[in-house]
């Protein structure tokens, strides 16, 4: 059971900390896992096609997209067809952390979509109104969890150690808070005496009536820190859809599909603070270096249903509704830290009397203790996901589509067996919103050639979230080539996002690192029609 998954070292995004009336007592941070697994899109996985008219899908069809999108779209199908969509991210992050910024960046390559359609259409010249329809079995992918982020800076307001302090002082269990007791880094005294040996060592003694926690270092003790931290995450989110979609008359499109939808989650943090000062610039000679460096892996399966419809009320529009069910997941996540303080070797540390009388103190040095492996298993209900689009065709040059979609994030869910989720559940309720997320893109033919672009918004999943941009924009470009027999289709996208990201909690003066991401995806679709 891992109790201790985000508390003090929580790493969180800054709007969960501003928020934090809202986070209810005992809380875990597993709704944070809630956000992140709900916050999926149709334009990881789909076509070059799709993806160079931003996302666009739900009025538009006879693309594998649609299996996971709108699968009434299959119905439009009047061949069989195979296609894959290899991909190509490009993730760059800039973190600003007191006044200095840093970028780095991380590529991945993937499918984002691939997959094969059988048509069972009655051709052409059929006098029956119902005119077949298509089955598609494709694989897709919904979220992208690769990037990194690193950051530095001095802080010149508090260290981590003080947070510990402050948790320490507030009787918060948290495994962190034990481990830097265990290694000196907090005690409870109201202060220390310094005295130097006649054996060329400094000896340290723990003073005060003990009734509650201090620290040599961070604010308490006078010396402040660099702190220096990265975060490096892989894995995806990804789905095997099986879809039909029917055609009824070339007016009336219809389908339903279901999904297996899977996830693999790693993050690695490594926090260092060194370099510790005083206000006149002068560094600590008693302590070198903190670090801590933990790792979470999430993986699970679910599943989850779509279904929609497509009508053409006349030949130019086609107007589009889908529902995508809510994702039933079962999760299990492992984790684990490592925590190291390197200390001068020529302090000892007090640490009372033996049975003669004498002295007993430590000689202080590096120390690193490794935690256990903790494991667990939890269920997680992701939100339903409502879309409606328009397209309008220009005759034979081309059209313009948009998508509108709506997802409540407060509809999240979790359960298990393993740890109470009273807490998280309700901070799922305190935190998110609903948004409105919309898509528009535009297609313009020139013979067996095409030219798109278009233009995503995602919004903001946290309500009264006055501490950052939460929202997220797409902007794309595609080309593409049609013939009979074959069609190739290349998009580029690029994604801006923004976040606000604290190393730890503390009451007052959390350290903010404000992070730009922007991602660069490069897809091509080659299909066959048969």
């Amino acid at each position: 059971m891992n109790q201790f998954k985000y508390i003090v070292f929580a790493g969180i995004a800054i709007s969960t900390w501003s928020a934090n009336a809202q986070v209810a007592d005992g809380s875990l941070g597993y709704y944070q896992d809630a956000r992140i697994f709900s916050q999926t899109s149709p334009a990881y996985g789909s076509t070059a096609r799709m993806q160079g008219l931003g996302g666009t899908q739900i009025s538009l069809g006879a693309d594998m997209s649609s299996a996971g999108s709108n699968p009434a779209g299959l119905g439009f199908f009047n061949r069989s067809v195979l296609s894959f969509t290899p991909s190509m991210t490009f993730n760059n992050s800039d973190a600003s952390y007191f006044g200095n910024t840093i970028s780095t960046y991380k590529n991945n390559f993937n499918f984002a979509n691939l997959g094969m359609a059988f048509n069972s259409n009655k051709g052409d010249y059929t006098n029956e109104k119902f005119k077949g329809g298509s089955f598609a079995i494709t694989f897709s992918r919904s979220n992208n969890f690769n990037s990194e982020v690193f950051y530095q800076g001095r802080n010149t307001s508090n260290s981590i150690v003080d947070s510990f302090v402050e948790g320490a002082n507030n009787d918060l269990s948290d495994a962190y808070i034990d481990y830097a007791f265990g290694q000196f880094l907090i005690e409870n005294a109201d202060g220390y005496i310094i005295e130097e040996g006649n054996d060329s060592r400094t000896y340290i003694y723990p003073d005060g009536d003990f009734d509650g926690y201090t620290s040599l270092v961070g604010a308490y003790g006078g010396y402040l820190p660099r702190q220096i931290e990265r975060i490096t995450t892989k894995g995806g989110q990804s789905a095997l859809n099986f879809a039909w979609g029917g055609n009824y008359d070339d007016r009336v499109y219809f389908g339903a599909g279901l999904s297996f939808e899977s996830v693999r989650y790693s993050r690695t943090r490594t926090y260092t603070e060194d370099s510790f000062q005083d206000a006149d610039g002068n560094l600590d000679e008693l302590l070198y270096e903190i670090q801590i460096q933990d790792e979470l892996t999430i993986d699970g399966s679910g599943v989850g249903f779509n279904g929609g419809l497509i009508v053409r009320p006349v030949d130019f529009v086609t107007l589009g509704l889908s529902y995508k069910s809510p994702t039933y997941y079962s999760l299990n996540d492992e984790s684990g830290f490592a925590f190291a303080t390197d200390w001068n070797k020529n302090y000892s540390y007090y640490n009372g009397t033996n049975d003669e009388g004498d002295s007993v103190f430590y000689d202080l040095g590096s120390y690193k203790e490794t935690s256990d492996l903790t494991m667990s298993q939890y269920n997680l209900k992701t939100p339903g996901r409502l879309s409606l689009g328009a397209t309008f065709f220009l005759g034979k040059v081309g059209f313009i589509s948009g998508d509108v979609e709506f997802v409540d994030y407060t509809r999240s869910q979790l359960k298990s067996n393993d740890f109470s989720v009273v807490a998280d559940n309700q901070t799922i309720k305190n935190l998110y919103t609903n948004t409105m997320n919309f898509r528009i893109g535009s297609e313009f033919r020139y013979e067996d050639f095409r030219f798109r672009a278009g233009y995503a918004f995602f919004g903001d999943a946290f309500a009264n979230n006055d501490s950052f941009d939460g929202r997220s924009q797409n902007v794309s470009f595609g080309l593409g080539y049609r013939s009979r027999d074959y069609f190739i289709d290349l998009a580029v996208v690029n994604r801006k996002s923004f976040d606000a990201y604290s190393p730890y909690q503390i009451s007052t003066g959390a350290p903010i690192a404000d992070i730009e991401q922007r991602t660069n995806t490069v897809s091509a679709t080659i299909g066959f029609n048969f």
